[in-house]
């Protein structure tokens, strides 16, 4: 996809990502390094635990589906960063060899107040594996707006 300033989304547009399927080994990699607990890292003794076998982080989890949206290329070169995200939510955890699936959706946008040349656009993240909803959150991103001399 071609990237986008402010200007060109619309609320409630969709966007679907290319999915992702999660390895074992990639689980238990990111566990060791950000979120060392037994059932992200160690697939024997996670069967002994509340989830009956290995699980992803949720880290991991909302990591990939960011990942996921930022290679579409939509901010490639107008997004400015971002100051957070919120509404964070895991609603089922992720296995070995589960293909997460993510659609990101427009639900706000606005114009900056105190810098014209950039917008506020807020979008959904929300990950499935198969027909069930992983995790779900919101992210907010500062972007380009379109420049006087290029307004269509």
């Amino acid at each position: 996809m071609t990237a986008r300033y402010w200007d060109d989304y619309t609320l409630g547009e969709v966007f679907e990502t290319e999915p992702v399927t999660v390895s074992e080994e990639s689980i238990i990699e990111f566990a060791e390094k950000y979120d060392p607990q037994i059932f992200h890292t160690d697939p024997v003794a996670a069967k002994d635990s509340f989830y009956g076998g290995l699980i992803a982080s949720g880290h991991q989890t909302i990591g990939l589906a960011f990942a996921q949206f930022v290679r579409l290329g939509l901010f490639k070169e107008n997004g400015l960063g971002g100051p957070g995200m919120d509404e964070v939510s895991w609603s089922a955890p992720v296995r070995p060899g589960d293909t997460l699936h993510t659609t990101a959706e427009v639900v706000e946008l606005r114009a900056s107040k105190s810098r014209p040349d950039r917008g506020i656009i807020r979008v959904c993240l929300a990950t499935r594996v198969g027909e069930q909803e992983v995790s779900r959150y919101v992210t907010t991103t500062f972007l380009r707006r379109r420049p006087p001399e290029d307004a269509a």
